[in-house]
């Protein structure tokens, strides 16, 4: 059912557990009417400049556990919209998500002008470059409110079914103000999101009982209810100082070896959280010479050496050589600039290849042509794909644990 508070700070859904059927959590969806306010819960005047960000219930938690069987099967990040947001980037395309996009509210600043926050509420000013915002601000704004629905990623990406008599639990903690409400700073400061009737819906299934109850028998006598492959995203900020040129961090993930892994720098004050930046912006920096990862003692290929080939190198990881990129190679400087590797078919330095493999040094080189300009965070993300085994009436277990 939906949450009762909708000014809380974390909300907690939870499914009762009821025999016979099975729950499809591939098509989980969250639901919720937002609804932005002042303090004392009034509508914001029409001279308020604040708008949401991009998909409010999808990148605008800080948090997201999922408990199966009182059990946590995700990695916990306090990062989770970063994570959410690059996900999000590296798995969808315009052409998906635009369709929906007043339903979602999957709707990108506008490349090159991100943080433009210049006439919100005047829209056939010249100054008003920031389409995206202003569509969002038409969302909702004063006493319009906006009702979205977003997919929730319950279960990394299984195929396969949950039975219903699982306790299925799901905690949602609220990211900072600074990053889910974009415009004014006064005027965001003083106002606050409102998450009214947030719910979470799972189609479930209910075949006849004794069908049911065999099938149950058959996987109890196999032992393998719900076995998943999942995703696990592991969160690395970096800290780099103004004036750094060069930079090299070792054994990023602690033992641990990713199947991708992503960078990208960003601003300290981008990373702190404010109303006047988009939160999600990664600029490409224009002095970059060259950026390496390593496998134990061995350099990945290819080394990164300009923006070009960073694209060039993303385009294949991503497998889109002759299909749809998510963002064109001018928005990905301004806007979209990560560096991408794929470590799956690398070799270590043995000059073995390591199929399936999950334990190794992972180390990155970064240098600049120039000194850094500010202060900043290289946020390094590792992607990891393993195996998850739902037992029966036993604990969820991860087969690697970092």
């Amino acid at each position: 059912g939906p949450v009762a508070n909708p000014d809380a700070e974390e909300f907690t859904l939870q499914h009762t557990p009821n025999d016979y059927g099975v729950m499809d959590l591939q098509h989980a969806k969250i639901t919720a009417t937002i609804q932005l306010t002042t303090a004392a819960n009034a509508a914001l005047g029409n001279d308020q400049e604040v708008s949401l960000n991009q998909s409010p219930l999808r990148f605008c938690w800080k948090s997201r556990e999922v408990l199966l069987n009182n059990q946590r099967i995700n990695s916990l990040s306090s990062q989770e919209n970063e994570i959410a947001y690059l996900d999000h980037l590296m798995r969808e395309i315009p052409s998906g998500y635009n369709p929906d996009k007043h339903i979602t509210g999957c709707i990108h600043n506008t490349p090159g002008v991100s943080d433009s926050i210049a006439q919100m509420l005047d829209h056939g000013n010249a100054g008003f470059v920031n389409k995206g915002m202003g569509a969002r601000y038409n969302l909702c704004n004063q006493a319009t409110q906006f009702k979205c629905y977003d997919v929730i990623n319950l279960m990394g990406d299984n195929k396969r079914y949950v039975l219903s008599s699982f306790e299925l639990k799901v905690r949602l903690a609220r990211l900072e103000k600074t990053k889910t409400l974009f415009g004014d700073a006064a005027h965001c400061a003083a106002a606050k999101i409102k998450y009214k009737n947030l719910e979470i819906h799972i189609p479930a299934f209910k075949p006849q009982q004794q069908l049911m109850t065999a099938i149950n028998t058959a996987m109890i006598q196999k032992g393998e209810e719900a076995k998943y492959y999942v995703r696990h995203h592991r969160y690395v900020p970096i800290p780099l100082v103004q004036g750094a040129q060069k930079y090299v961090k070792n054994d990023i993930f602690t033992g641990a070896r990713p199947t991708r892994v992503f960078v990208y720098l960003r601003r300290q004050n981008r990373y702190n959280g404010a109303h006047t930046l988009n939160p999600n912006r990664m600029i490409f920096p224009a002095n970059f010479e060259n950026l390496s990862l390593k496998i134990n003692e061995a350099t990945i290929e290819p080394q990164i050496e300009n923006s070009q080939e960073a694209y060039i190198n993303l385009r294949r990881i991503l497998n889109r050589t002759h299909d749809e990129m998510p963002f064109s190679y001018d928005n990905f400087l301004t806007d979209y600039g990560l560096v991408a590797f794929d470590l799956s078919e690398n070799r270590d330095s043995y000059n073995q290849i390591l199929p399936n493999t999950t334990s190794g040094v992972i180390s990155l080189e970064l240098r600049l042509t120039g000194n850094l300009a500010h202060n900043s965070q290289l946020i390094v993300i590792g992607e990891f794909r393993n195996q998850l085994s739902c037992a029966y009436q036993t604990e969820a277990r991860l087969k690697f644990v970092y």
